[in-house]
């Protein structure tokens, strides 16, 4: 190769990485919404390096560093191994599945050089898309983003269209390995958490994040006994959406003998020692940025609650006794041998009493002495010295006390 043509090889080069230095800058400082306009910006036409190599000095060094960053010479192998490269990127790094890569027709420059065109179109999250943007700019090889359209799908969910283009030098080796090609560790004195911080915290293509609201219950727990709470925050209002929180222990926070487990959102705490203990929960969204809140935690750990003995049964309420006086009928008065006899019909024993007056008499509740009687009552004469009348005919049981009647009658 003459002079003049490796002045040209390297001129280009240089003009290269340094565009692609300026257009990480701009992706990352300047966020995704300024790279369309930035790249077009920094398009530069291959006309345009042709005529600045006028003024470069040939320079060995720079352009054997062009020749290691530059693809294979063999146009069709250097471009299934770049295409290879992506799909292992964007499988691989990012766990990406949903992308298409097509390729226009290598084009050659002056038989110096060729750049191979390649659109890729790819879905993924916000950050997936920053650690391919970075993964891209610092992989040691000369190709560039040209144009690049983020369109939002969803929630933290885009549509990523890049146009792409490669150089293959053609005093390079006919392959090389693409992937061998090591990353530079950072972009611009940055590492991709920087990066990430910086674009996450902005998040300009939706509502600011808030921070999660979290309200701690007040839990109770006995001496020697677990106890399990579920454990709810929420996003908070004019939030993002469709957002998870986590819970996390303070485990610095958990106090001397106690016990505290957290398995998703169910808190278990135990504690051999009556007390209230304090610690904290950290709950944290999955926002742009992801927002971390902390509160405290009380338990309340009680003794043990000492049963009391149950109390004894009341003795149910005894049945009433049976009456047999209900049984018992004055059926009629007989005279026998001059002396008048009553007669009782004792249904329960299926016989009749016959009871001269001043017989004792003892059925059911009646208790006395028969104290007088004709064709239509029947007088008894009780242990309290009350007056009992029962009608002819009539159950001893519906035997009227008259003693007040009687005691009027007397002068």
């Amino acid at each position: 190769m003459e002079a003049r043509e490796k002045l040209l090889g390297a001129s280009l080069g240089l003009v290269i990485i340094a565009w692609a230095l300026m257009s990480g800058i701009g992706q990352y400082t300047d966020l995704l919404a300024e790279l369309d306009e930035e790249a077009q910006e920094a398009d530069i036409k291959v006309i345009d390096y042709l005529d600045l190599l006028e003024d470069f000095q040939e320079d060995s060094t720079d352009y054997e560093l062009l020749l290691d960053k530059s693809l294979g010479s063999d146009i069709n192998v250097a471009l299934n191994d770049y295409k290879a490269w992506l799909v292992e990127l964007l499988e691989g790094d990012l766990e990406i599945s949903n992308y298409d890569i097509k390729n226009e027709p290598p084009r050659n420059v002056d038989d110096i050089y060729t750049t191979l065109g390649i659109r890729l179109n790819a879905n993924g999250s916000l950050q997936q898309a920053t650690k391919l943007l970075y993964l891209f700019e610092t992989k040691q090889l000369l190709h560039r983003i040209k144009d690049l359209t983020v369109t939002p799908t969803g929630y933290n969910q885009y549509q990523l269209v890049l146009a792409i283009e490669a150089i293959a030098m053609a005093e390079a080796p006919s392959k090389t390995d693409v992937t061998a090609v090591a990353h530079s560790e950072t972009l611009n004195g940055e590492s991709y958490e920087d990066y990430w911080t910086r674009i996450s915290n902005r998040n300009f293509f939706g509502p600011e994040n808030k921070e999660p609201t979290f309200t701690p219950p007040p839990i109770a727990a006995t001496v020697g006994e677990k106890a399990s709470r579920t454990l709810t925050a929420s996003a908070g209002p004019n939030e993002q959406n469709i957002q998870n929180v986590v819970f996390e222990l303070d485990q610095d926070s958990i106090p001397p003998n106690f016990v505290a487990t957290l398995s998703g959102n169910s808190l278990t705490v135990s504690s051999e020692n009556v007390g209230t203990y304090r610690f904290n929960v950290k709950v944290t969204d999955n926002g742009l940025p992801a927002k971390t809140v902390t509160r405290e935690l009380a338990v309340t750990v009680n003794e043990k609650r000492v049963p009391k003995p149950p109390e004894p049964m009341p003795e149910p309420p005894k049945p009433p006794e049976f009456n047999v006086a209900q049984l018992a009928f004055f059926t009629s008065t007989v005279e026998v041998n001059g002396r008048v006899q009553v007669w009782i019909h004792r249904r329960d024993l299926g016989k009749i009493l016959k009871l001269p007056l001043g017989s004792k008499i003892e059925i059911g509740a009646i208790r006395g002495t028969i104290h007088n009687v004709d064709q239509r009552y029947l007088t008894i004469l009780t242990e309290n010295k009350d007056l009992l009348e029962i009608k002819a005919g009539k159950a001893l049981s519906t035997a009227e006390n008259i003693t007040a009647q009687a005691e009027s009658l007397l002068p």
